[in-house]
Order: structure tokens, then sequence, then C-alpha cells
């Protein structure tokens, strides 16, 4: 969160999956950071989710995962129709968020 405001954009950090889900229509985000470990459900759960509401928001799948785990779950948002920037390793450097972050809706 502290990464995407430095980056000179809004941010919002939510938790609870039912939350966030909530919190997609009203706001209509430009990106959303989706880490695949979580918790209470897996990245892949929430990607489905994001799928489910419609939303067009840009997806950039972060995790301390393997590189084989992070394109994985960046083909399965693919197959989901969601719009995609790419995939962020933790720990990640900010000038490789801010490259996502600059991919245009």
């Amino acid at each position: 969160m502290l990464a995407a405001r430095a980056s000179g954009c809004e941010s919002r950090l939510r938790t609870e999956v039912a939350e966030f889900l909530a919190a997609l229509a009203p706001w209509a985000p430009s990106h959303l950071a989706i880490d695949l470990t979580l918790p209470d459900t897996s990245g892949l759960a929430v990607l489905r989710a994001v799928a489910r509401t419609g939303c067009q928001a840009r997806v950039i799948i972060c995790s301390g995962a393997g590189r084989s785990e992070l394109d994985e779950a960046l083909a399965e948002a693919r197959a989901l129709a969601l719009p995609t920037s790419g995939v962020l390793t933790k720990p990640f450097t900010l000038a490789s968020l801010r490259a996502l972050l600059a991919d245009p809706v």
C-alpha cells in the first residue's frame, strides 16, 4: 500500500475478502494487487471472485512463492478474462511496481 502511494496512486487495503469485493464497485480502481498467499483463502479464489464481479481493474499478482506459481496464477487470471498487468515477486522494488501501475486501463 505504501509503495503504491509512493508511486502517486491512491491505494486502499482490505484484509477481508468480502469487504474487498464489496469495495470494488463503488471505488472502481484502475489496478488490483492480489497476493496469492492469504490466511483464510487463496489468491486464486480471490481472482475467481473478482472475475465474477465483472471488475475491469488491471490485476497485479504478487507473492513470495516461486515464479512458476506466479505464472500459473497469471494464466488463470487471463483464462478468467481479467485484465492483467503482470506479476510481482516479493520482495519487489518500487520501480517494478511503478512499471506495472503505468500499464493503462
